[in-house]
């Protein structure tokens, strides 16, 4: 699974390596006290965030220390961009690493949910706001409407699921059941023989209900969670207003939050992983709309994108070695590509090429 990510991860970095390059081209031309500002707002939204997941998984009883969790938060993003599965693949790996420590799974992806309901739920407050100030400047446009309709579904989507696991279990299992024949009809189909038994759902059901239960007991840290959440969203603007200001431009801070919320919309929803493309697209897009011109409004963006997008992506791939289902505890992720023999053989090819030359 390493090796496949890793390969994965030169694929994505290939495809947009002209992002990287234009981050540090727009560094260049920035004031680099703003930028380093907006990496620093960056380092402590990223301290906040880990503390999000840290609340979220003691609701549920699972005990993380922060000096764990802080890399596993940058390996999620990771996992998340280059096995792009609907946002599947973080949470698994969340689960993953709590199997090897002996804790429940179960456990740990409520916990995952309950921190994804905090972060939608504040964000669609901050969302609402946004979409109302477009509107009265009459730059809400109809992808964005629709964007944000979607982004509504799917957080009453996942506060349903909580809301079957506490108070009607019996349709929940229904609906794993009904998943999993349509997930063994898909592995039949495709000759795998590896099948999704049905005897774990009413344990598992039970458990999360328990897990889930004990959550919504806990009326402070639930509290406590929604403000870590907003302040998150605040560290997240902060930082792209640091990034105006590196470029000389001024802009309100009400069309700053609507610019935010409509790049942020299409980061979760979007088609592609994490929004790459899209989000750099209609955030410029929105920004021009209000007035931002569009030269500096792509160049914005582009470079908040590179802040909070790439250097945490780069990040995550460095501290793979800090998750223990990758057994890379004695050897950096550097060291472990570099002693592959298969690289090594490649390296040794194009050697023998250019002594040739």
């Amino acid at each position: 699974m390493f090796w496949i990510l890793i390969f994965l991860a030169f694929i994505v970095v290939s495809l947009r390596f002209t992002d990287i390059r234009q981050l540090y081209l727009n560094v260049l031309k920035s004031d680099p006290f703003f930028i380093a500002l907006a990496l620093m707002a960056q380092l402590f939204y990223f301290i906040v965030f880990t503390i999000t997941y840290k609340v979220s998984f003691d609701m549920v009883g699972i005990k993380y220390t922060f000096k764990k969790l802080f890399p596993l938060t940058f390996a999620y993003i990771f996992v998340n961009v280059v096995a792009p599965t609907g946002g599947a693949s973080g949470p698994t790996l969340f689960a993953t690493e709590a199997s090897r420590r002996k804790e429940s799974p179960i456990k740990v992806l409520a916990g995952v949910l309950a921190a994804n309901l905090g972060q939608f739920i504040t964000f669609c407050v901050i969302l609402f706001f946004g979409a109302v100030y477009l509107y009265t400047m009459k730059s809400l446009m109809f992808y964005q409407i629709v964007a944000s309709v979607l982004m509504v579904l799917l957080t009453s989507a996942l506060l349903a699921l909580v809301v079957l696991g506490v108070k009607k279990p019996a349709s929940l299992k229904i609906g794993m059941h009904w998943l999993l024949d349509r997930l063994n009809t898909i592995c039949e189909f495709l000759h795998i023989n590896k099948r999704f038994g049905s005897d774990w759902v009413s344990g598992g059901i039970k458990e999360f209900t328990i897990a889930t239960k004990a959550a919504l007991s806990q009326k402070k840290k639930i509290r406590a969670l929604f403000s870590y959440y907003f302040l998150v969203h605040l560290l997240n603007i902060v930082s792209l207003y640091f990034v105006f200001l590196a470029f000389d431009q001024h802009i309100l801070f009400r069309a700053l939050v609507a610019g935010f919320v409509m790049g942020i919309v299409f980061q979760i929803i979007g088609i592609t992983p994490y929004g790459i493309g899209l989000t750099e697209s209609v955030m410029a897009l929105t920004f021009s709309s209000l007035g931002v011109p569009v030269g500096k409004a792509i160049l914005i963006t582009l470079t908040y994108r590179g802040i909070t997008f790439w250097l945490p992506f780069l990040i995550g791939f460095i501290l793979l070695r800090k998750v223990n289902i990758f057994g890379l505890k004695n050897t950096s992720v550097i060291q472990s590509i570099a002693k592959n023999k298969y690289i090594n053989n490649i390296r040794k090819a194009f050697g023998a090429v250019g002594a040739e030359k």
